[in-house]
């Protein structure tokens, strides 16, 4: 069983998704002992965002290719037989002024293919082709978005929840750890956290 282990803040030693992920995948190893853990880490190594080159070569068929549109679009070659290959997913990521952190983004861009992760069909629906896939995301973010006045401007798991559904992906959990910076709540959002990955493995 393969997991891949996507790691977003640049916070290296003091993040709580980063610790909350880690204690996540800690569990999921504990469960499947035989799981092989793959790390992206988009701060260490961040994706490049798309360009109009890039963008012309994914629409361009395969064989029609050139070796410069091969070259442009090998990264994002790799990053969806990754996850194409992969049978857990799990996401770490700060959100950010509401939403997902820019290098997160790219790497949706780069994983969002049409006849690679998705396609239409004869009568021009859309179909997801990322089947079978199991994801936890977690996502701290300073204020408590999860319930209180907040909540409806949370647009970072609207995203992730439809962005995963586009590509064929609908069993996503999402692990919170809220309010950070709050002061009501900093002390406690990742021991909150924590406790609720324990539940999930009861």
């Amino acid at each position: 069983m393969k997991l891949l282990h996507i790691k977003v803040s640049p916070d290296l030693a003091g993040s709580a998704s980063r610790t909350a992920s880690s204690y996540l995948v800690d569990k999921l190893k504990l469960r499947h002992p035989a799981l092989v853990e793959t790390v992206i880490d988009l701060s260490r190594d961040p994706l490049p965002h798309l360009d109009a080159f890039t963008i012309g070569a994914f629409f361009t068929p395969a064989d029609s290719r050139t070796a410069e549109q091969c070259e442009a679009i090998a990264t994002s070659e790799h990053l969806v037989d990754q996850l194409l290959e992969t049978d857990l997913l799990v996401i770490a990521s700060p959100m950010w002024n509401l939403g997902l952190p820019s290098v997160l983004k790219a790497w949706f861009d780069h994983i969002t293919r049409a006849g690679r992760t998705f396609a239409f069909t004869a009568e021009g629906s859309k179909i997801g082709l990322v089947n079978n896939k199991q994801v936890y995301c977690v996502v701290a973010s300073g204020s408590v978005f999860a319930q209180g006045p907040f909540m409806q401007d949370d647009q970072f798991t609207p995203y992730i929840r439809t962005a995963l559904a586009y590509i064929g992906i609908d069993d996503v959990k999402f692990i919170r750890v809220d309010g950070t910076h709050d002061p009501v709540s900093r002390q406690t959002a990742l021991p909150h956290a924590l406790q609720c990955i324990d539940h999930l493995f009861n």
